[in-house]
């Protein structure tokens, strides 16, 4: 049997969420991000909006009549049809991988803080 005021949703697979401290607001508001389908949900409306976004681009250019184009591009590359989806992906990927690297500078050895067994405030040994 399961404790009263847990729920029976897992966190990542790791541990049980626990709404004991959760507000009545929150629970209304944000229970069902704790459900296992929450994140599949949202990959696909995500795809679903951005394949419509980028399929109602031509409508909204054919609208225009050719006159002019829908987007007052400032720049030429910036008028071509799909620009702006592009750039967001190819952004998006860039900051993505460039995480890795930036992890590799940034972390530090295991042992970079010295010794559990020394003192706190001395200075560590060379």
């Amino acid at each position: 049997m399961s404790e009263p005021g847990k729920t029976k949703g897992i966190d990542h697979g790791e541990t049980p969420v626990d709404d004991t401290r959760m507000s009545p607001v929150a629970r209304v508001l944000f229970g069902w991000t704790a459900k296992p389908w929450a994140g599949k949900f949202m990959f696909w409306l995500l795809l679903a909006l951005s394949v419509i976004l980028i399929a109602l681009e031509p409508i909204a250019e054919a609208l225009t009549h050719g006159e002019h184009h829908f987007r007052h591009a400032y720049f030429g590359i910036d008028a071509t049809p799909f620009f702006y989806a592009m750039w967001g992906f190819g952004s998006f990927a860039l900051v993505v991988l460039m995480g890795w690297p930036l992890g590799k500078l940034l972390r530090r050895r295991e042992d970079y803080y010295g010794d559990e067994e020394e003192p706190a405030g001395t200075e560590p040994r060379p």
